[in-house]
């Protein structure tokens, strides 16, 4: 058989792991953006709060967490957090790939307060006046009028950040997460051939790309919509 043929042979092989460990690519970036949204709007909300001292320790947390090294927190919270938790009675593991999610989220918080923040900033002050003039607190016109009318623009930054965190999720193959990285790495340690180098990291490559491409352009759209 010749060089060629068993190359793809030997890839096609291996493509059920690399898939499987793609999924947990997908998994830890969505399980980030979930932590990041919650906490990313509340933090938000903060930062356009009607008290003075929330405000202001709110754009000074979210300052914080923007510039924090991705790779730097997704170790410190890895090492920080425990093997398992005990609630409800039972023990339960925390796995890697779930510390490496959460590490991820929290530089991610930061930027998501930041577009709420951008938004809510950008509704004109009339909604305010008019939520107001129907009886209803700071927090009441926030939750009520002005957060749902941010909706529209905060989706295609959400996107390209979504993007990010999902491309950042390579970093867990440094702790041992059974990734794609990790995955790939695996199987060519039980390989002695050089040839196969460049076509598996390769894979790695198109497999972020057909994922991550299609989703950055429907942000673009969204942003010129």
């Amino acid at each position: 058989m010749p060089p060629e043929s068993s190359l793809f042979q030997l890839l096609w092989q291996w493509a059920p792991a690399l898939l499987q460990g793609f999924g947990l690519n997908i998994l830890m970036g969505i399980t980030a953006m979930l932590v990041a949204t919650l906490g990313g709007v509340a933090l938000g909300s903060l930062q356009v709060s009607a008290h003075p001292g929330l405000r202001r320790g709110a754009g000074h947390l979210s300052r914080l967490l923007r510039n924090l090294p991705w790779l730097v927190v997704m170790f410190y919270v890895a090492y920080l957090l425990p093997y398992e938790v005990q609630w409800a009675g039972r023990w339960w593991q925390l796995p890697d790939w779930l510390k490496v999610a959460l590490g991820l989220a929290m530089p991610a918080i930061g930027y998501v307060s930041e577009i709420v923040r951008g938004a809510v900033r950008a509704v004109p002050t009339g909604q305010w006046e008019a939520a107001q003039a129907l009886g209803m607190r700071h927090g009441q016109a926030l939750r009520h009028v002005i957060i749902p009318q941010t909706l529209p623009s905060l989706v295609a930054p959400w996107m390209n950040l979504y993007c990010a965190v999902t491309m950042s999720t390579s970093l867990a193959n440094l702790l041992g997460v059974e990734e794609l990285m990790t995955t790939v790495q695996s199987h060519l340690s039980t390989q002695l051939r050089n040839d196969l180098l460049l076509p598996a990291y390769g894979l790695v490559f198109i497999a972020f790309f057909i994922y991550i491409y299609p989703l950055s352009r429907w942000a673009k759209r969204l942003e010129r919509a």
